[in-house]
């Protein structure tokens, strides 16, 4: 139990350190899936969504101890963020995606930040 808890401890702390790089990476995808394209853009975005699957594999490993002190993630509201995410890049539709981005995956990137330091504390 508590090695479980020591590796819950661990990848907090890995995901406390690569999520602002996720959050910027996500500010600056969003111009150009709004029709800003660059040339790496489709690159550029599956680089950062791979970056979002790890994150979202580490929050499920660490759900535990996110919501240890008070409930600050649901895998209810979790997974109904990812759906829209996915929905949105699978349908290729880039206007669609950077909306999502925007209204669902952004913030709740943003506020990681917070739930990460309360379970660390």
């Amino acid at each position: 139990m508590e090695d479980n808890r020591k590796e819950q401890v661990e990848a907090l702390e890995a995901l406390k350190d690569y999520n602002p790089k996720v959050c910027t990476a996500l500010k600056e995808i969003i111009p150009e899936l709004k029709g800003d394209k660059k040339e790496d853009t489709q690159e550029y975005a599956d680089h950062i969504f791979r970056g979002v699957n790890w994150e979202l594999q580490v929050i499920n490993g660490t759900l535990e101890l996110l919501n240890e002190k008070e409930q600050q993630v649901t895998k209810d509201a979790l997974n109904e963020m990812v759906t829209h995410v996915n929905d949105a890049y699978v349908s290729k539709n880039e206007v669609q995606l950077a909306q999502v981005i925007e209204s669902e995956l952004l913030p709740f990137v943003e506020k990681l930040d917070g739930y990460i330091a309360k379970a660390l504390a």
